[in-house]
């Protein structure tokens, strides 16, 4: 019994990093396992992660939206990210594109990092969302300013900042 679970586990985790090392599609993270690869923490509450393939086409996992947010605002434009999905929290196993989710920012949502980001489909309405949860709407692009500005990354007056942008791919 115990070898059968040590068998499952060594198979779990080769398949984890086949897919980090093959980058190629989306998967689900796994609390506990997998980590942050902005602040290395363990993840454990899935419904605030993301993912964010690199330019090279590895996968990596993040805990929060805001360290994912961090991680590609200190990437530099060569390195521009293949695409960054974020979890939907009504839904964790659904990826949304970063680019067309919708942002809440409330005191409600109690994220790993404390930014208390969460992610929703853009059919939520700002109205259902501010019912639930208060708080403010917000943008991908919002999302990355605040950590551009928080990195002390922001643009000095009459500094040109080229937005973060990547291919389409699909959720």
């Amino acid at each position: 019994m115990r070898v059968a679970a040590t068998v499952r586990h060594a198979a779990l985790l080769l398949s984890l990093a086949t897919a980090i090392a093959c980058d190629s599609d989306l998967r689900p993270l796994v609390p506990g396992t997998d980590a942050c690869g902005y602040c290395r923490m363990t993840i454990d509450d899935v419904r605030f992660g993301a993912l964010v393939k690199t330019a090279k086409g590895r996968l990596e996992t993040f805990d929060s939206i805001e360290c994912a947010a961090s991680y590609v605002a200190t990437l530099a434009p060569a390195l521009a990210p293949q695409g960054i999905w974020v979890a939907d929290f009504d839904h964790p196993s659904h990826w949304l594109d970063a680019r067309k989710a919708r942002f809440v920012q409330s005191s409600q949502l109690r994220s790993p990092m404390g930014r208390e980001l969460a992610a929703f489909s853009a059919d939520s309405t700002e109205a259902s969302l501010a019912a639930r949860f208060g708080g403010r709407s917000v943008s991908w692009t919002d999302v990355l300013t605040q950590s551009r500005t928080k990195l002390g990354l922001a643009p000095r007056h009459g500094q040109i900042v080229r937005p973060v942008t990547w291919e389409p791919a699909g959720d």
